[in-house]
């Protein structure tokens, strides 16, 4: 299950769509879909399908990195100093954008 979450994460920011946007158009929190995309929440099959016609991805792919464009995993921005590819930077990128944008909605809440 891990290898879909790592690939929705990567075909969406593959396509352009935020975590916000893609949460909106399943009717959940970014929180619960932000779950789903690090792998703490396993979804439904319904779910996954969903998730897939919103990343207009065939479902199938979804469970299989190696046919998936480009994919060797995510970097781990844990330390290594082994170079990365671009898209594994731009990843990376996308999910503190996604964190960033989490953090201005809490901070509205909190005014």
């Amino acid at each position: 299950m891990k290898e879909f979450a790592t690939l929705i994460r990567k075909a969406r920011i593959d396509i352009g769509y935020s975590q916000d946007y893609v949460s909106s158009e399943l009717g959940i929190t970014v929180s619960a879909y932000s779950k789903i995309e690090r792998g703490l929440t396993d979804p439904s099959l319904s779910r996954m399908k969903q998730i897939a016609g919103i990343l207009e991805a065939d479902l199938t792919v979804l469970f299989k990195p190696k046919d998936y464009p480009h994919f060797s995993g995510v970097a781990d921005p844990g330390g290594s100093n082994e170079p990365v590819f671009r898209y594994e930077f731009d990843a990376c990128v996308g999910l503190v954008r996604d964190l960033q944008e989490q953090l201005r909605n809490l901070n509205d809440r909190l005014l």
